[in-house]
């Protein structure tokens, strides 16, 4: 009995010895204290609804908050920002996604501030606002026009043939689709890496693409009522009835208002038009459109007339533009003014840290969280008009303003059709 006695009380010894060790490298272990940052936010000189140069109103600043996420830690500060334009925050030291977004009025009409600095090293304190340590804000003139309803991701199986995008009027008034183009934003794949612009574009006052699709028209060829919808499609069909090598489709897109599938004669779609490329950079398969399955980065831009590609428009340092040390590939230079709507889809909803695009234009991303998964991406449903036409969200932040749906729909929400459309009863 007494050795069994000895035993336990020298195991408890030991148990106690462990502990204290544990409390000692607990107390010797490297505290990581927070800092103090101070970022300025700058609200650029904008144009105000009637054509003049207007000046941010003081009560903006009052209104905008920051946000620091450091992805890493998985920690979110939120800050407001003081009437001097200054953000302080306490934050650990680390690497940092700074966000500010806000929509706000100037005579009458709706402005949306969107700034993003992205993966910004915090390792010391930033007693002062600097260039550094700023984010420069051009207000953008909210937009009726916008991209409702995406479905890039495949089915599953590895189709893909059925991928789609709802361009929607969002606002009260008819807008014209004549000469809008739908933009494939560079780069093409979510990366961290991303490409170095000449210094002389600036920051955030370009977006670039690989390619361009266009509505060509005279300008009045096209009018998207307030509450009406048009679907361009890779391939007009109706995937569910289409069997290939990897299954099978799951939406029918053979009634849509234009598909890109040109140059297949076997596979084209009649009854619909083609939406003709208009730009693209390096090799692309003039049989087949594509974007990724993994989620590309897409915008709609209005050049203000048809394009040809291999005309005169187009020329360097104007409407293209290399990347720097890049040799000779040119890709599409849009101002972000021209631009109606910009949406950033990403791998997965971590991966925030492969923002291809301006934050002005999309200081968030949205994403179905994988591939070949079936699912779509779609705006979230603010109110509904008189006439029972959904009001979607539009803050230029797509992690706020999408919802994920496990199958798409076009024309969800009982979104109309427009009276031209082939389609329209």
């Amino acid at each position: 009995m007494r050795k069994y006695i000895y035993y336990i009380a020298a195991f408890a010894a030991l148990i106690l010895s462990s502990c204290s060790e544990m409390m000692n490298d607990a107390l010797d272990a490297e505290v990581v204290a927070p800092i103090k940052v101070a970022y300025k936010i700058d609200i650029k000189n904008f144009t105000a609804p009637d054509g003049s140069a207007a000046t941010a109103p003081a009560d903006w600043y009052s209104n905008l908050e920051v946000v620091f996420n450091n992805f890493s830690e998985g920690i979110e500060t939120n800050v407001k920002v003081g009437a001097d334009g200054v953000a302080m925050a306490e934050v650990i030291p680390g690497i940092y996604n700074i966000t500010v977004r806000s929509t706000q009025k100037y005579n009458g009409k709706s402005y949306i501030i969107n700034g993003l600095a992205q993966n910004v090293a915090l390792t010391e304190a930033v007693t002062s606002p600097s260039d550094k340590y700023a984010i420069s804000i051009q207000p953008l003139l909210g937009s009726p026009l916008c991209i409702r309803e995406m479905y890039y991701a495949g089915s599953l199986g590895g189709y893909f043939r059925d991928q789609f995008y709802e361009v929607y009027n969002n606002g009260e008034e008819v807008v014209y689709l004549d000469h809008i183009c739908l933009a494939h934003l560079v780069p093409e794949y979510a990366t961290t890496s991303l490409p170095e612009w000449p210094a002389e574009d600036g920051v955030d006052k370009y977006a670039y693409a690989v390619t361009l699709w266009q509505i060509k028209g005279d300008g009045d060829d096209y009018p998207l009522q307030p509450g009406e919808s048009i679907v361009i499609a890779q391939e007009a069909a109706d995937h569910t009835k289409i069997e290939t090598w990897a299954g099978f489709g799951i939406v029918d897109t053979s009634k849509v208002e234009w598909e890109c599938w040109a140059g297949n004669e076997q596979r084209i779609n009649e009854e619909v038009p083609d939406l003709p490329y208009v730009f693209w950079s390096g090799y692309i398969n003039k049989m087949q459109w594509l974007t990724s399955v993994d989620g590309s980065a897409m915008a709609l831009y209005q050049p203000g007339q048809n394009l040809e590609f291999g005309s005169d428009y187009w020329q360097l340092g104007v409407t293209t533009q290399k990347k720097v040390g890049s040799g000779g590939q040119q890709y599409v230079r849009i101002p972000v003014g021209d631009i109606f709507d910009a949406v950033e889809c990403i791998p997965t909803s971590a991966d925030l840290d492969m923002k291809r695009i301006p934050g002005i234009l999309d200081s968030g991303a949205t994403s179905v969280d994988g591939y070949y998964n079936g699912k779509s991406v779609s705006r979230k449903v603010i109110d509904y008009r008189e006439d029972g036409t959904p009001i979607f969200q539009d803050t230029n932040n797509s992690t706020d303003d999408f919802e994920v749906f496990d199958s798409p729909v076009i024309r969800r929400h009982d979104v109309k059709r427009p009276a031209w459309s082939p389609w329209a009863e």
